[in-house]
């Protein structure tokens, strides 16, 4: 964005002003949720998904018996073969932020199965002010992905899945829209009844493209192109009670930038079930391994199933300490079975 035209341009209540405000706004702000490449493309989208997911550390791209969560892997959907499965998750933020999360899993039987998600972050009450100064008005930000996977099981023990998402972004009121497709492929390979491994690629493809000559009726001004970094996981998970298991993520994230070094990343968690309707989660992320002290963190968090045998209902709960102590979140979340 060409902020040197608009400055010069700028005066006292106009629109122009504080844009350099609102672009600050949903670049830094947004990325404060998590130190994980969070000045990127779609750092949002990189945050996990639910209480059950995000309790564990994000260590979930071959855990087993959560649910279906093809966020994580689309080959998680071919898990899917007896049963419908809803989540609803928000969280409580610092900040003016927000993140809402809906994930629904249906079986196509005999093998296969599909899973629809949606993602939303935001953030509200930007104060947005002149160059000198004044204030205009209150400002917010929103982006969004919607996804859809399908995975099939090929033997008892491969799954393979594939998965395509939508990204819209709502940064300015002057501003168009910007959307843009990802896709993610995985594969679930369960070695014996107590291991299984993943593997699972995403945001291939994905980047948002930008142009503001509409915004300074600049003609010339051309379409700046902010791709998303591909991510690489290799999970494992591991029952080692009949009560617990653990799971370990490495990873890397693929910065676009020509030239920039692959950020390994590692993710791991474990699950232990105190009781038949009662189980308790922690998990250890690192964003990166290179500097662990300032990109890790740890987190927890429970789930209570309901004694109800309509929907069969769980509630779940997590708790993660954002890096450096920027904040903190709670989320809250609801699973039914349909």
């Amino acid at each position: 964005m060409k902020y040197k035209k608009a400055h010069n341009r700028c005066g006292p209540g106009t629109s122009c002003c504080w844009l350099p405000v609102l672009v600050f706004g949903f670049i830094v702000i947004p990325s404060c949720l998590w130190a994980q490449a969070g000045g990127l493309a779609g750092s949002f989208s990189r945050l996990g998904f639910g209480p059950r997911g995000m309790s564990m550390g994000n260590a979930m791209s071959s855990t087993p018996g959560d649910g279906f969560y093809s966020y994580y892997n689309p080959a998680h959907a071919a898990r899917n073969i007896n049963g419908r499965q809803l989540d609803v998750s928000t969280s409580l933020m610092k900040f003016d932020r927000t993140l809402h999360q809906l994930n629904g899993a249906l079986p196509l039987p005999p093998k296969a199965g599909i899973s629809f998600s949606i993602l939303n972050a935001g953030v509200d009450n930007i104060d947005g002010r002149t160059s000198s100064g004044y204030h205009t008005q209150m400002l917010s930000t929103n982006e969004y992905q919607f996804a859809s996977a399908f995975g099939i099981r090929l033997t008892p023990r491969w799954n393979l899945g594939v998965g395509i998402k939508l990204y819209l972004a709502d940064f300015h009121a002057a501003l168009q829209n910007v959307t843009s497709f990802g896709f993610d492929l995985g594969t679930l390979y369960k070695v014996s009844p107590t291991l299984t491994l993943g593997l699972v690629i995403q945001d291939l493809l994905a980047e948002y493209p930008w142009n503001t000559g509409t915004l300074y009726g600049d003609s010339s001004s051309g379409t700046n192109v902010d791709e998303f970094p591909t991510q690489l996981w290799i999970g494992a998970s591991y029952q080692l009670f009949q009560n617990l298991l653990v799971a370990l993520d490495p990873g890397l994230l693929l910065e676009p930038s020509p030239g920039s070094d692959p950020i390994f990343q590692l993710r791991a968690g474990g699950r232990y079930r105190i009781h038949e309707q009662v189980s308790l989660r922690a998990g250890w992320q690192v964003g990166n391994l290179r500097s662990i002290a300032t990109s890790n963190n740890f987190s927890a968090g429970f789930s209570v199933h309901l004694p109800f045998d309509l929907l069969a209902p769980s509630v779940d709960y997590a708790f993660v300490p954002e890096p450096n102590y920027v904040s903190t979140m709670h989320i809250f979340g609801l699973q039914l079975n349909l």
